[in-house]
């Protein structure tokens, strides 16, 4: 089953830059995230649209509410 996310901040929510291509220094492209269970951080998979290279990063915590 496909799931969707809406990738998109909510209004005035601060924007965060994507990460620099390590080959190129291109911004990346958020690809994908994936969602991870038992309290750990999703990963968030970035790709370079220029030459391809991608990109795996730990997401940033959310405050606890």
């Amino acid at each position: 089953m496909l799931t969707m996310q809406n990738l998109s901040p909510p209004a005035g929510a601060p924007i965060n830059a994507s990460p620099l291509c390590p080959n190129c220094g291109r911004p990346m492209h958020l690809m994908r995230i994936e969602t991870r269970t038992e309290g750990l951080t999703d990963v968030h998979i970035f790709r370079c649209g220029e030459c391809g290279v991608s990109l795996a990063e730990a997401a940033k915590r959310k405050p606890a509410a």
